[in-house]
């Protein structure tokens, strides 16, 4: 960091203070008496930096503002490492207030707030207060040896923030131990109620083994309840199933049609084989559930046998509607011809017949008068040949032919007598033909009564089912067809007899309501055997539920017990692993103390080499040659090589001036040390009285070594009352103990030469010609 000025109101000794112009590289001596303000102009540039003076602490701040006024402001421009220009302006009143900003030159502030503008300068000009403080201010102290722990010296050697993470991991491995101590008592105390609870391994789950035994017994028993209510529930509705179907059979042979037999059949079928899983293989209802299903067996066979009948008797049905010329009926033989059909050929016929009859009566009475005429012409012509009419007919027989007499009188007996013939027979033709109309009618008439006779059997094949058995065999057995009817008297003495016989009906009947009897009883007995065994699983119950009542407050006692000792094993475990990290942080936090330490211890032993190098560079030119070596140990305590006894000297066997010169080279060397380290670029150094215990010749030598002692420290500022007047500085301010106003600044040698001449005391020829140049 280099400043170009620095402009401030009421800060220290000065009212006002301008440093303008300010070179960037050179020597620039701060020149005035005791109390004049050289130590003010450095102070003002920490105070504009910093916020705070190496005289002053930060309680005492507000001794910064000049004696009698209010407040102060001061603004500092700088040019930082990388080249950019920046201005740091700070102000604070009587009150405490304090502000600050940083800004680009001519522009608005980028920065403002004093702990901000703490923070950022550090990021932009590489340090801070303390560092500034070690490494490139000197304020009014004697040049003494750097304290080695101190925080300047850590930084510089890079090991400030190792010793941080030292003295860290120091206070968390303390805490970290003093925290497994308190773990442990906790881990013990812990273990001791484990110990008290005494928790049996197993025994929950013998209690919770014991109690799903229990519970299962329970429901098992309440299930065998459940299923003998259901059971005897279930009985008596099959009694009274059992009564019914007994008493709904057909009372006499005659009654009941196959449909209703048919469906009794099917309800005690159903009834059977809701009965068979409870009661088929009881000894109490096997016997009589067996028997009645021999009965309902028997039953079904010879229902069966008529069920065949009925088909037969339905393929008969389907003739017969087809021959009564239903379109339902299209699945009948095509063999059967329809009423309709033999109606129309009758019909068909007799229409025929008709139209012949007619045919033949016309021309029966056309043969007829041409018969009459023939005859009646031969009759005329061969009795009466004089009279008109004969001779009228002889004319138009002459008229027809000249030899008529000859040609056509021998006919006329002929045609007479063809034409009566003829006539003959279609006389007889009619007759034959009256009587076929006749016999036609009356076969029409049989064709009416069979079909209204195929309609009677067609309704009442229809409701066959629904007629009584008896009479439906019956008429099955007289209906007309040979199959049939030899088919329903085969059913009538076989299968059907114990049907149809009143007798043979009733001794089954009597034996079906006997085994229904035996059945009801046995039923009986078993409901009976039902509710004893549920008063007998009542008291089952009442002991399973007494039993478990016991059981869950025993296992909701030991279940509380478990718990709780799983809650404290998890403790337990969790302070284990708590001791385990504890301890393990405290492995891990030692062994980091001992790796840094020897990190430190390695890095604080290259900075002395560094620090010894570098003092090397300068050493020999501020002691004109007599010492080029120095020896610093870890505590930099410094030996000096002295080339005529050929070894290394402690400081207290050296001149005081010569050790001055010896720190002042070692001081140097810190600041290159931060520069190389941190900054790396141009440089300022503040050194306020380094000389202040050298002789004159000390100070001329130091003077004309310091701008060649690093090529990074280009803008030195020294302070002193005088300085030999060999000396060349490159800026002069020169302070007035009687003024408070801003000092006088020169640039030019030869302005400052009278001056420095008149505080050295030696304005002789020669050093005004050293200055000039």
């Amino acid at each position: 960091m280099i400043i170009n000025s620095v402009r401030a109101e009421n800060v220290l000794k000065y009212s006002t203070l301008d440093l303008a112009d300010i070179p960037e590289k050179g020597l620039i001596a701060v020149i005035g008496d005791n109390e004049s303000g050289k130590s003010s102009i450095g102070e003002s540039i920490c105070f504009a930096l910093f916020g705070r003076t190496f005289s002053l602490e930060p309680r005492d701040l507000d001794k910064v503002i000049r004696w009698g006024e209010s407040r102060c402001s001061i603004k500092l421009d700088f040019t930082t490492p990388n080249g950019q220009r920046y201005q740091v302006a700070r102000f604070l009143d009587e009150l405490g207030n304090h502000g600050a900003s940083i800004s680009r030159a001519g522009e608005e502030p980028v920065v403002r707030g004093v702990a901000e503008v703490e923070a950022s300068l550090k990021d932009l000009i590489g340090f801070g207060y303390k560092e500034f403080i070690e490494s490139f201010y000197l304020a009014q102290r004697e040049i003494t040896t750097p304290h080695p722990h101190s925080f300047a010296v850590k930084a510089m050697a890079g090991v400030d923030a190792l010793e941080k993470i030292v003295s860290s991991c120091g206070r968390e491995g303390t805490r970290a131990r003093k925290q497994i101590t308190e773990t442990e008592k906790q881990k013990e105390d812990v273990e001791s109620q484990i110990e008290a609870l005494n928790v049996r391994e197993g025994y929950l789950a013998s209690l919770e083994a014991d109690r799903e035994a229990e519970d299962s017994a329970l429901s098992e028993d309440r299930q065998q309840i459940t299923a003998l209510k259901d059971a005897s529930d279930q009985g008596t509705g099959m009694i009274d199933a059992v009564r019914n179907a007994a008493t709904s059979l057909p009372s006499s042979a005659s009654d009941g049609s196959f449909n209703d037999r048919r469906s009794r059949a099917e309800g005690l079928d159903r009834l059977l084989s809701d009965l068979e899983p409870r009661y088929g293989s009881d000894e109490r209802t096997g016997a009589p559930f067996g028997d009645l299903g021999a009965i309902a067996a028997d039953l079904r066979e010879r229902l069966d046998a008529f069920d065949a009948l009925r088909e037969m008797a339905a393929l008969y049905k389907k003739r017969l509607v087809r021959s009564l010329g239903s379109a339902s009926a299209d699945d009948a033989p095509d063999d059967v011809s329809t009423f309709a059909a033999r109606d129309l050929e009758l019909h068909q016929r007799e229409t025929d017949a008709r139209s012949s009859r007619r045919t033949s009566r016309v021309l029966m009475v056309l043969f007829l008068v041409l018969a009459l005429t023939a005859w009646g012409g031969v009759g005329l012509l061969s009795l009466a040949p004089d009279s008109a009419q004969a001779q009228t007919l002889g004319r138009w027989l002459a008229a027809l032919s000249k030899d008529w007499e000859t040609l056509l009188e021998p006919w006329f007996s002929f045609i007479g007598g063809v034409l009566s013939l003829l006539f003959v027979a279609f006389l007889v033709r009619g007759i034959s033909l009256r009587s076929r109309l006749r016999a036609n009618e009356h076969a029409r008439q049989q064709l009416i009564e069979e079909e209204e006779a195929a309609r009677q059997k067609d309704r009442i094949l229809t409701g066959l089912d629904d007629m009584p058995l008896g009479e439906a065999t019956a008429f099955l057995a007289s209906l007309g067809d040979d199959q049939v009817a030899l088919k329903a008297r085969s059913f009538q003495s076989g299968p059907g007899a114990d049907l149809l016989d009143p007798e043979r009906h009733a001794a089954a009947l009597k034996g079906f309501r006997q085994a229904a009897e035996k059945l009801e009883a046995g039923i009986a007995r078993v409901k009976a055997d039902a509710g004893r065994e549920i008063e007998r699983l009542h008291d089952s119950v009442t002991g399973h539920a007494s039993g478990i009542a016991r059981l869950d407050g025993t296992i909701e006692h030991e279940r509380e017990r478990v718990r709780r000792h799983g809650e404290l094993i998890g403790i337990v475990r969790g302070l284990s692993s708590k001791i385990d990290e504890l301890s393990y942080r405290v492995k891990v936090r030692g062994l980091a103390v001992d790796l840094l330490k020897g990190a430190i211890h390695y890095i604080s032993q290259r900075f002395n080499t560094e620090v010894r190098n570098l003092s090397a560079d300068s050493l020999p030119t501020f002691t004109n040659g007599r010492y080029e070596h120095l020896q610093i140990d870890e505590n930099l305590k410094v030996k000096a090589f002295s080339n005529e006894k050929r070894d290394f000297m402690d400081l207290d066997e050296i001149s005081s001036g010569t050790q001055r010169q010896i720190m002042l080279a070692v001081r140097m060397a810190l600041s290159q040390k931060l520069v190389n380290s941190v900054i790396q670029g141009p440089q300022m150094l503040f050194l306020d009285e380094p000389f202040a215990f050298f002789d004159e010749r000390r100070t001329a030598s130091s003077l004309a070594v310091l701008p060649r002692v690093s090529g990074d420290f280009t803008q030195i500022w020294v302070t002193s009352q005088t300085f030999p007047a060999e000396s060349h500085f490159d800026m002069y301010v020169e302070c007035n103990a009687e003024e408070t106003r801003s000092p006088v600044v020169r640039h030019s040698a030869s302005e400052a030469a009278p001056n420095n001449a008149r505080r050295t005391g030696h304005a002789d020829t020669g050093a005004r010609r050293r200055w000039k140049r």
